[in-house]
This record gives structure tokens, sequence and C-alpha cells, in this order.
């Protein structure tokens, strides 16, 4: 899911591509859970030293329009996928798909979900991955942004 920090303000990014205070994220999140607006800002913050935080209020965040999502992305709604995106933007993977039996059906009872399904370009097609194959293909922040529904 495409969001957008409304209250993003350009001069306080440390760089044009500073994952840790963008305009834009792309979330990756399992379809049972539900993105945490507050557990989001907290992390993404505390991606900076202490002294070099961000004041929560420079954070507020909303599914970004279908016409950002199509011009960042170049998909369409429920085809969003982190592969080939038009613009380089910062990938949030949920903690909880890396997490302990996080989906994990190996039945070993423990490590990193083995497998996730995303987006495939096309509202019609999904793409199925080895979480720890996205992980290396793309280097996303794991963070803890969500809550069971």
């Amino acid at each position: 899911m495409l969001m957008e920090n409304r209250s993003y303000d350009k001069s306080l990014a440390t760089s044009s591509d500073d994952s840790t205070y963008g305009r834009f994220y792309l979330i990756m999140l399992q379809y049972e859970t539900t993105i945490n607006n507050k557990k989001l800002k907290s992390e993404l913050r505390a991606l900076r030293p202490v002294k070099e935080r961000l004041d929560p209020s420079k954070f507020d965040f909303r599914v970004a329009t279908e016409e950002d999502n199509a011009r960042l992305t170049g998909y369409s709604h429920n085809a969003v996928t982190p592969f080939g995106m038009r613009e380089n933007v910062p990938i949030v993977l949920s903690k909880a798909i890396t997490s302990d039996n996080g989906g994990d059906t190996s039945g070993s009872g423990g490590g990193m979900s083995q497998f996730i399904y995303m987006g495939g370009g096309h509202i019609n097609c999904k793409i199925g991955c080895a979480v720890a194959d996205f992980v290396a293909a793309t280097s996303p922040l794991v963070l803890d942004v969500t809550d069971p529904r």
C-alpha cells in the first residue's frame, strides 16, 4: 500500500533518497493486518539518532491518491508491486512478516515466513516470493508498523 506523509517538508530530508523521512512509502503487510499510523511514525522517527529525530508533527500518513499511486509506481489500485516501479520509493516490510511463525507454513516453528504473495502489476496477477529473497532483492526497512485485524 502506498502511503503519503502529508506533513512532509522537503527541507528536513537529509537527501533526495532519505528513507528516514520521505514523502511516500510503499508498505508491505499481511492481508490480515492493518497499518498502525502511530507505529509507522514512531518506527520511522527511530531510524535517526535521538538528537536528529524529527518532531512527531512532521509525520501524517494517509493512503496516497490514485494519481500519485499510478505516477510513482506505474501500477493501478490492487496491482501495485515493489518491482519495476517508476520512481524509487522506500519499501517498508511489516516486521510481522519476518517474525517467528509469522506465516511460516514449514512447521519448523520459527524464523522468517517462508513465502509471501503481493501485487503482480495487474489486478488479476499476483507474485509469490520467498521472504528471504524479497528482503535480499529490495532491502526494505523491516519495521513494526501493523496490528492484527
